[in-house]
């Protein structure tokens, strides 16, 4: 499973969602709060290093493209993923 972390101790990602669109189907996850591991930009979610707490949202594997939707409905492409 592949996940989007925002780990920036400033952003409050309340109300963010990913749009993740797989095949013919689109789905809306929201941002939770959850424990990561790693130091710097070296993020796990399998308990490898120092732990802490950052948002993050399910894109999965099958995703073909995925989109952060804000609460005030404004679309951002998340690149850097392999399609």
């Amino acid at each position: 499973m592949r996940h989007l972390i925002i780990d920036d101790g400033d952003t409050d990602c309340a109300g963010w969602h990913v749009e993740v669109r797989q095949r013919e189907q689109r789905d809306q996850r929201p941002f939770q709060r959850t424990v990561v591991f790693g130091n710097g930009p070296e993020v796990n979610l399998r308990g490898h290093g120092t732990a802490r707490q950052a948002w993050s949202v399910a894109i999965g594997w099958a995703a073909t493209s995925a989109d952060i939707i804000l609460p005030d409905g404004s679309r951002h492409p998340v690149h850097g993923f392999a399609l």
